[in-house]
């Protein structure tokens, strides 16, 4: 089939009614919606950044403001009978970087333009630069009862890009109150008002005014309400997949496994039945399938100025050494609301989509990463908070890697990994003294290089490797140990990573017809370094 001939994806589109006129490819929850649109209680409902919550907010704008006009075909058209309104749409990520004093001044001109735009009320002149709760004051007093529906898209954006900035904070906090108050004070105005986020803040008084306010984010029957499903991934946009197997040259079973190996894997409900895929992920790479499985939702989603504002006055910038398996939450703290300069690390990490939820029952779950993006997005971040992002001589260098692994260049691939170390590691790190941190950093600087598929950790009936690396020609699998002061020498050492790579076989895993190069590596805790003498190739 040429891409002629597939239908267009909504890349980079969160405009629900362009969507629908250029016909592009749809994923259809709007019964879902419908359920969401038929209440009548304020609705809030979070999802980490690139699910999807911009379309969601603008299905509902057209839903309310047109009816059913572009939504022939979809299931709502079937269930839906409820008249038109007035819909005013505020997108705070839209100013969320402004200072208090133009926070304020924008906020004001935005609840002005929405109501004079939609001719719900004539406006002859600006009321000047005041408090914007005084504007929607005045201007609620002149609306009808149920005449409005209100959607307001990521309402923490400014509390989150001013987190370090207590000054700052606390004078948008105010203006934020206010206008929630005077939103109360006028319930009876809207006849729907949804609000999206990331963080559930205790401060800011939608959940203090609002004592109505209806969480759908942790709730079963809206678990898959934004990311797509495998049965949508298969439905949707199998013909995109089969035209990415193709130009990549892969069994189109093979990409449905590898799609679902670094973009599936995230459940928002301890009770829900399937993971999601993050859509962003998803229609990055079919929009550039020849570009391979990269690490999409870092750069615009990962990179949060949520994350690295908190770690900034936490202090504490050593998320690595979670293990995810004594990371058990119960619901309710996932539920809490939190001071925003006082949310736990790992409820942080949950919220940003960094973590997810493996049920274990109904009122508990493992937080873990939901799949090899998330996984790789976490050790970039590490390295981008403590500062430590590999510099693009060491980029240029890594690039050699892939050459030097397929030539069994074993003292080429040792300094290149001892560079990695040697820039993307502190002076006071304590990371030598495990040596699985030593290999999470060599994975995390390794997944910057788009051609090389990395791994670690793989688990198999044979046992867990530290670290694959596959070029496409050769699979490389590293054991690596650690010296112990006093106890295990480098020559200890090497004979346990030797003993360890030949007694668990992974190398039986791999019916790729490719080279397998196995070896072990010997990390210096005294000298911080891999050493050269101590590293060995295992036949």
């Amino acid at each position: 089939m040429s891409t002629n001939n597939l239908n267009l994806l909504s890349y980079g589109d969160s405009s629900f009614t362009n969507i629908r006129e250029l016909n592009m490819i749809y994923v259809d929850k709007t019964a879902l919606i419908c359920e969401i649109a038929q209440q009548r209680t304020p609705i809030f409902f979070s999802r980490p950044r690139r699910f999807g919550k911009s379309l969601l907010i603008n299905t509902l704008s057209s839903l309310f403001a047109d009816g059913l006009k572009y939504f022939h075909g979809l299931e709502i058209e079937k269930i839906w009978n409820d008249i038109t309104y007035h819909v005013v749409h505020i997108d705070f990520s839209g100013f969320a970087d402004n200072n208090a004093s133009d926070f304020k001044k924008n906020l004001d001109e935005a609840i002005i333009a929405e109501f004079r735009m939609k001719g719900i009320v004539s406006l002859q002149e600006a009321y000047g630069i005041r408090d914007p709760s005084t504007i929607l004051d005045e201007i609620c007093k002149t609306l009808n009862n149920n005449s409005i529906v209100l959607l307001i898209d990521e309402y923490d954006a400014p509390i989150t890009h001013h987190i370090n900035e207590q000054e700052e904070l606390k004078m948008i906090m105010a203006t934020l109150n206010n206008f929630y108050a005077i939103i109360k004070k006028y319930s009876g105005k809207f006849r729907f008002i949804f609000i999206t986020g990331i963080t559930r803040t205790s401060h800011v008084s939608i959940f203090s005014a609002f004592n109505n306010l209806k969480d759908l984010s942790l709730i079963k029957e809206y678990n898959s309400l934004l990311g797509f499903t495998q049965n949508e991934l298969e439905t949707y946009f199998d013909a995109h997949i089969e035209n990415a197997s193709r130009i990549l040259k892969m069994n189109k079973i093979d990409v449905y496994q590898r799609l679902q190996e670094y973009y599936d894997g995230y459940k928002f409900s301890f009770e829900a039945d399937e993971t999601v895929y993050t859509p962003w992920s998803i229609l990055s790479f079919l929009d550039r399938p020849q570009d391979g499985f990269r690490n999409y939702w870092f750069q615009t989603g990962g990179i949060s100025s949520l994350i690295i504002n908190y770690l900034t006055i936490t202090n504490d910038f050593d998320f690595l050494s979670y293990d995810t398996d004594d990371l058990v939450v119960d619901y309710y703290t996932l539920c809490d609301k939190y001071e925003i300069t006082n949310i736990p690390n790992y409820v942080l990490l949950y919220q940003a989509g960094y973590f997810t939820i493996k049920t274990i029952n109904s009122d508990m779950a493992n937080l873990i990463l939901a799949n090899k993006e998330v996984e790789s997005s976490l050790y970039r971040l590490y390295l981008l908070a403590n500062n430590l992002t590999p510099k693009s001589t060491l980029k240029k260098m890594m690039l050699m890697i892939s050459s030097a692994i397929d030539n069994k260049q074993l003292s080429t691939i040792i300094n290149i990994f001892n560079k990695i170390l040697n820039e993307c590691v502190s002076s006071l790190s304590k990371i030598f003294n495990d040596e699985r941190s030593v290999r999470d950093i060599i994975y995390a600087a390794l997944t910057y290089i788009p051609s090389l598929r990395v791994i670690k950790e793989h688990d198999t009936a044979h046992g867990k490797s530290d670290l694959e690396i596959f070029t496409g020609k050769t699979y490389f699998i590293v054991e690596f140990k650690r010296t112990y002061p006093q106890t295990r020498s480098a020559s200890q050492a090497l004979k346990l990573a030797i003993n360890q790579v030949k007694q668990n076989r992974y190398v039986i895993v791999f019916s790729q017809n490719c080279n397998i190069y196995r070896v072990a590596m010997v990390v210096s805790t005294e000298q911080k370094t891999i050493l050269q003498d101590y590293c060995q190739e295992v036949l």
